[in-house]
């Protein structure tokens, strides 16, 4: 899945969690018999383990890329609770 943007970042005891808008992560058009089904970005997050001396980029680009040769396992975000009144 392609990355679009990387809305948080941040490291705890050597494990690094991202919060990103990734590519065709949700289908929004379900499959009928002339089209197939369409994908959408959606926000998701990821997790992975660092060495303590492993630096990551400085900007985002650089970011973004080096996330997706991790080919990381990316989970949606539940944000259902944002839309209550």
């Amino acid at each position: 899945m392609s990355i679009t943007s990387i809305e948080s970042i941040y490291q705890d005891d050597g494990t690094i969690y991202v919060t990103a808008m990734v590519e065709d992560a949700v289908q929004v058009y379900g499959q009928t018999y002339y089209d197939p089904a369409e994908y959408g970005p959606a926000l998701c997050e990821a997790s992975f383990s660092v060495d303590d001396d492993e630096i990551l980029p400085d900007n985002d680009y650089e970011l973004i890329e080096y996330l997706e040769k991790l080919d990381l396992e990316w989970n949606l975000v539940d944000n259902s609770d944002d839309y209550l009144d």
